[in-house]
């Protein structure tokens, strides 16, 4: 079933594309970390596509997000879900980024080092634009003019993120701002554009993410300040200076400890709960391998990833996301990690975060605690589910804590006292019965006919299928059959070169060039099958 937001984007998407409503420019989903707005851009390409826009361009913030983007569009669930058949592509600032298909999925990175192509590319065909986690776009700055032609050429712009708010309390690029007691602040009242929230209240509601257990741990720090005198405190107590005892503290045995803290109750839990995982988020690159090196002592089977340019980092994460291992390697239970993982990482099967950085941004550390509130659909019920952070205890880290306790139906629980809860269980109990009957209310099905040959989204945002769709799922991204493609061609061109041509490398690439008149890698899927039948055609199987 479709959770409260989708449901409402699905339902404006359909007014838009009936003309129930004007077609805006904008709309922002606010929609809490782990929440579910990946369906998102599917919803909007199985109701708009056609019709408000011909295309779907989807902007990540790391190119490890661009294979979890493709990989949503061929996902069965999805399809199930939608009855749809439209296919993205990772692609980056080049020709036809969309080869044939539905759409591209590309990064602010990519558009930011060059936007030419998709200039030329919104030039002459309509797109949704979606930004995901626009928060990365800093009003004024480079990424902002290189995206400003797209938002401008876009028939509409979805901003998608969890966390709109800045580390360094800048504007986020393109959205609108009002002033509020709490200072300015994103409008997300709906009066300058439309607003979709889901928050953390809503996700525990619909158990799409996780309560958490918060383990603080104290400790003593001692530093010489700028001013040549010998401080000394612990973390609880610090107050103006709570930011040079945490970074002093995070570079003693402390860290150390709180890590064996972590790691145990893992191991504990693991035993009750096989595919529990656990995730390190450190300071550094140094820092990471000295964990690394300390967990391989102690016999666990530990990871790094530290680079999103690193093809062993992205090695390291698939061990990680997997139970039976990646290219003959054993699975990873522990990721040890800087920055790269921290947002966008979906591995459901993580249970335990020990956080040993000295980073305090609100919104970083929601994030990095929302890659332990996904709930695992393989794990067992909802119920028998639980994050478990394990932070220092200072006081940056508890307004963040306490700013959370506010925003969910859950309770926090502090290692005094084991029992301690801020809820009763009864209260608790009564909480959650509650909001899943109003929950359940909400997302009751009402069957509703079909509308002309497409689908109709109905008033409690479910689609009716015009018909069931016969094509499978594909198994592989188009990115990944493109790639095996172009290396199968790449072997029959060079096993052709020895046969026929007297290893004379690259001539039986040069008459593909001349006969298909372009290079294999702006070739769409269905060229490369071309390529590859013309080649056992001409010169045999």
């Amino acid at each position: 079933m479709f959770r409260k937001h989708q449901d409402e984007f699905g339902q404006l998407c359909h007014d838009i594309r009936t003309h129930v409503v004007p077609n805006p420019r904008h709309i922002i989903c606010s929609v809490t970390p782990g929440g579910g707005k990946s369906l998102l851009p599917l919803i909007a390409a199985a109701q708009l596509l056609g019709s408000v826009a011909e295309r779907i361009c989807w902007v990540v913030p790391r190119r490890a997000l661009q294979q979890q983007a493709e990989s949503e569009f061929i996902s069965e669930r999805g399809r199930e879900m939608l009855n749809h058949t439209n296919l993205i592509r990772r692609a980056s600032n080049e020709p036809d980024p969309c080869r044939g298909l539905a759409g591209f999925v590309t990064t602010y990175q990519a558009i930011g080092m060059g936007n030419y192509y998709l200039k030329e590319e919104f030039a002459h065909r309509r797109y949704i634009l979606f930004l995901d986690e626009p928060h990365h776009v800093e009003e004024g700055g480079a990424w902002e003019i290189a995206l400003s032609p797209l938002v401008q050429r876009a028939a509409l712009t979805v901003f998608m993120s969890g966390t709109l708010e800045r580390g360094n309390k800048k504007r986020i690029a393109f959205l609108p701002y009002a002033d509020s007691a709490k200072g300015e602040q994103i409008d997300l009242s709906g009066r300058q554009v439309p607003v979709i929230e889901y928050s953390r209240r809503d996700a525990l509601t619909d158990e799409a993410v996780l309560p958490i257990h918060f383990e603080l741990m104290d400790g003593t720090a001692q530093w010489i300040g700028r001013d040549g005198a010998t401080y000394s405190t612990t973390l609880s107590t610090a107050n103006k200076d709570t930011s040079e005892a945490l970074y002093t503290a995070l570079k003693t045995q402390f860290a150390v400890q709180l890590l064996d803290e972590c790691v145990s109750h893992w191991v504990e839990w693991k035993n009750a709960h096989p595919r529990a995982k656990l995730l390190v988020v450190t300071a550094n690159i140094d820092d990471a391998k000295k964990y690394v090196a300390h967990l391989s002592k102690e016999g666990f089977r530990a990871a790094i990833a530290t680079s999103d340019d690193s093809a062993q980092a992205q090695t390291n994460i698939d061990n990680f996301k997997t139970f039976v291992g990646v290219g003959r390697k054993k699975p990873v239970d522990i990721l040890v990690t800087v920055a790269m993982a921290y947002e966008g990482l979906d591995v459901p099967a993580v249970t335990h975060i020990a956080c040993l950085t000295h980073i305090r941004s609100k919104p970083w550390i929601e994030q990095m605690i929302a890659r332990a509130t996904r709930f695992d659909r393989e794990a067992g019920p909802w119920s028998e589910q639980i994050a478990h952070i394990y932070v220092p205890d200072d006081k940056n880290i508890c307004a963040i804590i306490d700013a959370m306790q506010h925003e969910q139906v859950s309770a926090i629980k502090k290692p005094k006292g084991e029992d301690e809860w801020d809820v009763s269980d009864e209260e608790m109990l009564a909480l959650l019965d509650n909001e899943r009957a109003s929950s359940e209310e909400r997302n009751a099905i009402v069957p509703v006919g079909s509308e002309g040959k497409g689908r109709r989204w109905n008033r409690v945002g479910h689609i009716a299928p015009s018909g069931s769709s016969t094509q499978s799922a594909p198994t592989r991204t188009p990115s990944q059959q493109e790639a095996a493609l172009r290396e199968q061609i790449q072997k029959r061109c060079r096993q052709i070169d020895w046969n026929n041509f007297g290893s004379k490398w690259g001539e039986t690439n040069k008459r593909v060039v001349k006969y298909f008149g372009k290079q294999r890698t702006q070739m769409t899927l269905n060229e490369l099958e071309r390529v590859n039948a013309w080649l056992n055609e001409n010169f045999g199987s």
